[in-house]
């Protein structure tokens, strides 16, 4: 992209993003859609907790950092709101945005705060409101999320069809993003958003073990990390040979494993330890832990 993206509403408004929330994810966000200059960084406000977290956006270059958030919501009252924040404090959110406020459109990236519930806890929400669901992960910061997104699609809804072409585009100025419907919201936000920490500690794991058989912690660590990466690249590259809509992943894996082999000596520990079982489980976990999340926003 070649500057900032203009929202196309009728009045080609260069809109602002205006982030509530500064923690890790709207830094992985901002840096993001910043590196790829989908959005200026003049064009990017930003609601913290702390003067000391506004002193650290101000020193990344970014002037519209506020500590108070009704103060910015009211300097900016048209503008595309970005609701990053912890879900616990989600009603403070709701307490601090003026009361006579008419938002077009709001992204919510929060787990476990689903649409109806967005609807319900935002009194200051019109019919005209679109409302929008995103989920990326870390690696938004390098332009390489899986970013999770659902919205209820409304025909009465002014210039809905324009908000979404939008947020689809930012999902895909920071990597990829899938539209699903939002009762498979949870699941997909594990693995697309939890899983990058999981993928950290089995990368580590890797490393571990080579280092405990002698081989130096820094060339372990860059092996471990350049074979992941490989292997993800080979399920996701058609030149691999590998069809991801059609083939099994096991097809790959089968290509690796040669009769007798260290692979698959490896692969007969894995599964005795219960490697698949885990991950299994942890997808589960993290995915019913937003719907008990969900359950207690209402």
């Amino acid at each position: 992209m070649t500057g900032s993206k203009e929202l196309k509403d009728g009045s080609s408004e260069n809109a602002p993003l205006v982030f509530i929330g500064g923690g890790n994810m709207a830094a992985a966000l901002i840096t993001g859609c910043v590196a790829k200059r989908f959005v200026e960084k003049d064009r990017v406000v930003i609601s913290v907790r702390t003067e000391k977290s506004a002193e650290k956006w101000r020193q990344k270059g970014y002037v519209n950092v506020f500590t108070n958030t009704l103060e910015m919501l009211e300097k900016y009252p048209t503008a595309i709101y970005i609701i990053c924040v912890k879900p616990q404090i989600f009603n403070e959110v709701v307490s601090s945005w003026p009361v006579n406020s008419r938002p077009k459109f709001i992204v919510s990236v929060m787990a476990g705060v689903p649409l109806p519930t967005l609807s319900a806890k935002l009194p200051f929400v019109s019919g005209n409101t679109t409302i929008i669901r995103m989920m990326p992960s870390v690696a938004s910061s390098i332009g390489a999320a899986a970013t999770t997104m659902c919205y209820e699609k409304n025909d009465k809804i002014e210039n809905q069809d324009a908000y979404i072409k939008y947020a689809r585009e930012f999902a895909e100025c920071i990597g990829t993003v899938e539209i699903i419907p939002e009762r498979c919201f949870n699941p997909a936000m594990a693995i697309g958003a939890s899983s990058p920490a999981w993928t950290f500690m089995y990368i580590e794991s890797l490393a571990d073990g080579a280092v405990a058989q002698g081989l130096g912690r820094a060339e372990a660590k860059r092996i471990a990390a350049q074979a992941v990466l490989g292997a993800a690249q080979m399920l996701l590259n058609s030149e691999s040979g590998f069809d991801i809509e059609k083939q099994h992943f096991g097809w790959l894996k089968d290509q690796v494993c040669s009769p007798g082999g260290t692979t698959i000596e490896g692969v007969r520990a894995l599964e005795k330890h219960g490697f698949r079982s885990a991950v299994i489980e942890a997808v589960s976990a993290a995915s019913k832990k937003a719907d008990d999340m969900a359950k207690t926003a209402k």
